[in-house]
This record gives C-alpha cells, structure tokens and sequence, in this order.
C-alpha cells in the first residue's frame, strides 16, 4: 500500500512482536523504514524477531516484557520515545483459548483480561502521555476481533476483553484527537497464525470449515493486515479517527445475513426453487 520508506527516521512501538501477526507487523515497519520497538513475554522469540528485521537492514530494540506490568511497559515505552521519534503505537499482544464459559477458572478470565485489555490500556495512556508531552502527533492501533462487536461463545474473556477494547478505542479517540492522537482498531477474521491455531483449533477439519464458509474462499494473509496497519500509522490516514476496520474477507457479514446460509444450497435446489416460484407469478 505504501512505498519507498515512509517511515524512515521514525519509529513504532508494537506489543507482541515475537510471533506471528506481531512479528510480520515488526518486519512491515523495518521494510517501510522504521525503527521498531517490541515487547513480549518470551525473549527468545523476540530476539528471532530482532536478527531477522536486521538482515533486512532494519532496527529493532526489544524489552522481554508483560504487558500487565505498568511499571515495566511505561519505563520501556518512555525509553523509545527518548531513543526515536515515536509516531505510532499497535496494541496486538493477545490471550485466548476455547473452553466453556463454565469450565473457566476466574484466573483465566483475569489472564485474558489483563492482557488483551488492561495491557493494551496500559501502554495507550503511556504512549498518549509522551505524545502530549512532547507536543506531538500519533497514531495508535489496537487488534481487536470480528466478534468484538457481537460477542462470541466460547471465548467470553475475550470477547469481554476485546469489546472492552474496541470502546476504549472510540472514547479516547474522542478525547486525544484534538490533541493530534489518532485512535483506531482492526478486527480481523480468521488469520492462520501458530498460537491461534495451537490454542482454538482442536482438528485441521476446522481450518477447512473456516475457508470454506468464507466469501473469499481463504484465509488472512500476514500481509493482508500488516498493510492496513502500517497505513493506518502513516500519514495518509490522517483524516480517520475512532474507526474499526474489519478484515475477514466478508466472513462477519455472510453470518450476520438471516439467509446468507443459502450459499450452501446447489444448482439443482435452486433451480427447483425457481421453477416453484415461477408457478405462484
């Protein structure tokens, strides 16, 4: 979407940068010119994450950190900020499983909640507070999920978590926009990355399910989302504040129809159907 090095001489903060969508974010922002700072839970991961920005000629500073911890996540942010010109921050360190919601300890749900919404909280209102300080501009992304909006069975700390985040997007986009910090949040659908798929996904019969009940007929690429991320932090997304894009190639819509279900149905089935139509015309 981007080209050249729109990010040079700047830099971004993305937390969960050791795996998956985290580090092919990482890896985006290096490629556009970035200095990338991260932070996860697992420092061996990171450190993968760090040599392979660096062979393609990037920078990348990493603290071996949870998110949960205000104390640790605001002196490595305040760090960045004195170490680069800080112009955008993505919330995408997650927690999830499947379980019934009755199965579920309460330190499951205080696991996930701290994570995904006190985490991403914690590092916003760091970030935020730099950015007033130094009378600067910026641009924060938070990962968020389709079912944020609907909710979702047998995920609930995480449809708690994440709902809550996607309203903390929108009340902060209010309140730091006329400041010049821009708020914003993607929900993606499916995406086949390995923690995902380790933790929600018991059988390859699901990923099959996944793809076939989706419009598009696949799966998200790492490329996919790391473009609408990476453009969502530049410039040329000035104008857009307190939005949620989804990217599921058509997936929430197709469920959300009261016939979408139909699709299902083959040539034979329909053409009955029109010729029973037809006699009521």
């Amino acid at each position: 979407m981007l080209s050249g090095k729109p990010f040079e001489g700047k830099g971004v903060i993305i937390t969960g940068g050791g795996s998956g969508l985290g580090q092919a974010m990482c890896l985006k922002f290096a490629e556009y010119g970035a200095k990338v700072y991260s932070v996860g839970r697992t420092e061996s991961k990171l450190r993968d994450t760090k040599r392979i920005v660096n062979q393609i000629g990037g920078e990348m500073e990493y603290g071996a950190i949870d998110i949960r911890d205000y104390e640790n996540i605001s002196k490595f942010i305040s760090q960045a900020f004195e170490g680069s010109k800080i112009v955008g921050l993505v919330n995408n360190a997650a927690g999830n499983f499947i379980s019934k919601t009755e199965d579920l300890s309460m330190n499951a749900f205080k696991s996930v909640l701290d994570i995904v919404l006190l985490g991403s909280i914690n590092s916003s209102i760091t970030a935020a507070k730099r950015w007033m300080e130094k009378n600067m501009q910026g641009s924060i992304v938070n990962i968020l999920t389709t079912y944020a909006q609907t909710g979702s069975a047998y995920v609930t700390p995480s449809a708690a978590a994440k709902g809550g985040l996607r309203s903390f997007t929108r009340s902060v986009a209010v309140e730091w926009g006329p400041k010049g910090i821009r708020t914003n949040g993607i929900a993606p659908g499916p995406f086949k990355t390995e923690g995902a798929w380790k933790n929600l996904l018991p059988d390859e019969s699901v990923e099959k399910f996944l793809i076939d009940k989706n419009p598009m007929k696949r799966l998200g690429t790492f490329e996919d989302i790391t473009e609408l991320v990476s453009y969502l932090v530049s410039d040329f997304s000035s104008y857009i504040n307190g939005d949620v894009i989804t990217i599921d190639g058509g997936e929430w819509l197709k469920g959300a129809g009261q016939f979408n279900m139909l699709s299902e149905l083959d040539d034979g089935t329909w053409e009955e159907m029109k010729k029973n139509r037809r006699k009521k015309e």
